[in-house]
């Protein structure tokens, strides 16, 4: 279940620039026709979800929000799978030189740790994003710069900040049920049977 959602995610995430070309929209044009200029509310209910918009748009800017996050999630996810990756490539290196160069026995462990580390670094990216420390710089998507403008709005239209924050809630239990299925896979004991 969690490498099917974990995957699932990944390859959103790949083929990002196919799914913003097939929502029709970039990441960056104002839709100044899809908020209310006097409030900055999205026009439409639950944060203009359309057929044009299909998860809506940003308030106060109109940025098309599935074009926004799916370019997020793909930022995110690789700065978090490629820190992931040098921190067990690190890990393993130690292992290795402690173990004086036996490897066996070292994947479950490292693929366990890989798993876990993934959604650590993706919230460490996202939460330096969210203060206005991130690794990319407006008006490039970020997540955690979403996050931080739906916080924003969240009395006057919850939509947005429920379809981010949602995203990242189920970004991070794919991974961790990832890592679930790793560890019962290469640590649990087969009992004898009594």
């Amino acid at each position: 279940m969690g490498a099917v959602a974990a995957g699932s995610l990944v390859a959103v995430a790949a083929l990002a620039p196919v799914i913003t070309a097939a929502a029709g929209h970039d990441s960056y044009s104002f839709n100044i026709d899809r908020f209310d200029p006097t409030s900055g509310a999205p026009v439409g209910s639950f944060g203009g979800i359309s057929g044009e918009h299909w998860l809506g748009v940003e308030p106060g800017m109109g940025r098309d929000v599935l074009t926004r996050l799916v370019r997020s999630l793909q930022f995110s996810l690789g700065v978090a799978l490629a820190a992931a990756l040098v921190q067990v490539l690190i890990g393993l290196g130690v292992a290795v030189a402690v173990r004086r160069g036996r490897v066996r026995g070292l994947l479950g462990p490292a693929l366990l740790a890989g798993a876990l580390l993934v959604p650590l670094n993706l919230i460490v990216e996202v939460r330096m994003a969210y203060v206005g420390r991130g690794l990319r710089t407006p008006p490039d998507p970020s997540w955690g710069e979403m996050l931080s403008d739906a916080s924003v709005w969240y009395a006057g239209d919850p939509a947005f900040l429920l379809i981010v924050g949602g995203l990242l809630v189920v970004t991070v239990l794919a991974f961790l049920l990832l890592a679930e299925g790793l560890r019962r896979r290469f640590f649990t004991r087969i009992r004898p049977s009594q």
